[in-house]
C-alpha cells in the first residue's frame, strides 16, 4: 500500500470516529433533554392534581350559584395559579422535547421526540383552558346558574376535546416508542 493511500486511509478513519462521537454527542444531549423535559411533566402532573382537586370543589358550587360566589375567589385564583405553573412547565417539556427532535439523532427517536413535544404543548393548551372553569365563578358578568352552567358545559366540551388531542398524540408517541424502544437508549 502506497503511502498517499494510507494517509488516505487514516485520514478516512479519523473522519469516521470524529462523525461517529458527535453523533453519540447529540444522542447525549438529546436524552439530557429528555430528561429535563420529563423533570417538568412530572411537576406539571403533580401542580395539574392540585388543580383538579380546586376545580372539583366548583362543579358541586354549580348547583348553588350565585350564593357563595365570594367564597370561591380564594379557590378561584389558587386554581388559576396551579394550572398556570402547570402550563408553564409543559411548555418546558414541549420546548426539551422540541430542542431535542431537532437533533442529528435516529429518524423513529426524532419522530417520538416531536410527537412528544406537540403532545405537551397541546396538553399545556388544555390546561390553560381548563382555567376558564374557575374564572367563570367568579366572573361578575355571570349572573345566575343558568348563565353559569351554559359556560360551563362550552368550556367541558372544549377541555374535552383538547384533552382527546392531547392523548391521541401521547398514544401515537407510544406507538412509536413500542416499535423503537430498543433503538431509543444509549
Amino acid at each position: 500500500m502506497s503511502r498517499l493511500k494510507k494517509i488516505y486511509m487514516l485520514t478516512a478513519v479519523f473522519i469516521l470516529i470524529a462523525f461517529t462521537i458527535s453523533c453519540q454527542g447529540e444522542l447525549k444531549k438529546a436524552n439530557q433533554n429528555v430528561e429535563e423535559g420529563n423533570a417538568a411533566v412530572t411537576e406539571a402532573e403533580k401542580l395539574a392534581g392540585q388543580a383538579d382537586a380546586k376545580i372539583n370543589q366548583f362543579e358541586s358550587a354549580l348547583a348553588t350559584f350565585p350564593e357563595g360566589r365570594d367564597q370561591l375567589k380564594a379557590p378561584s385564583q389558587e386554581a388559576t395559579d396551579l394550572l398556570d405553573k402547570a402550563a408553564g412547565k409543559l411548555r418546558e417539556a414541549e420546548k426539551k422535547f422540541g430542542e431535542a427532535s431537532k437533533l442529528d439523532v435516529e429518524a423513529a427517536y426524532k419522530e417520538y421526540l416531536s410527537v412528544k413535544s406537540q403532545e405537551y404543548g397541546k396538553h399545556a393548551e388544555h390546561l390553560e383552558l381548563l382555567k376558564d372553569i374557575p374564572k367563570a365563578f367568579t366572573d361578575p358578568a355571570v349572573k345566575d346558574g343558568d348563565a353559569l352552567r351554559e359556560r360551563f358545559v362550552s368550556i367541558k366540551e372544549r377541555v374535552e376535546k383538547l384533552e382527546k388531542e392531547w392523548t391521541d398524540l401521547a398514544a401515537r408517541a407510544d406507538k412509536i416508542y413500542q416499535a423503537n424502544k430498543d433503538k431509543f437508549k444509549s
